[in-house]
């Protein structure tokens, strides 16, 4: 099972996602905002800041309109390790970069 970490980032947040790619699709997403926390949907984060809640809402509106682009899981299964892709098409672009590529079961041998 082949899989990769991108980290993707605006100005103010980032989130990482790990992903299985199959079948030339991105599977199996998981994203963290940090410290080892790791959920299956984008996380939800509160703060007490309205401008700042905000803030990170349209992050996370713009990732969600970056997966519903068609070709969305090419652009970041094709990225080279530490090559950086931007979405434009945000209030604040998206920077996508891909961190690592690994085999599930070579980790496991």
């Amino acid at each position: 099972m082949e899989r990769a970490v991108w980290i993707i980032l605006n100005k103010n947040f980032s989130l990482t996602m790990d992903s299985e790619i199959k079948d030339n699709k991105l599977t199996d997403k998981k994203f963290s905002p940090g410290s080892d926390i790791w959920t299956n949907e984008l996380p939800r984060l509160g703060f007490s800041d309205e401008r700042v809640q905000n803030d990170y809402e349209d992050f996370l509106s713009d990732i969600i309109s970056l997966f519903a682009e068609a070709g969305a899981d090419e652009v970041f299964i094709d990225a080279k390790l530490g090559e950086e892709s931007e979405y434009i098409n945000a209030k604040d672009p998206l920077v996508i970069r891909k961190i690592e590529e690994y085999s599930v079961d070579e980790i496991i041998e």
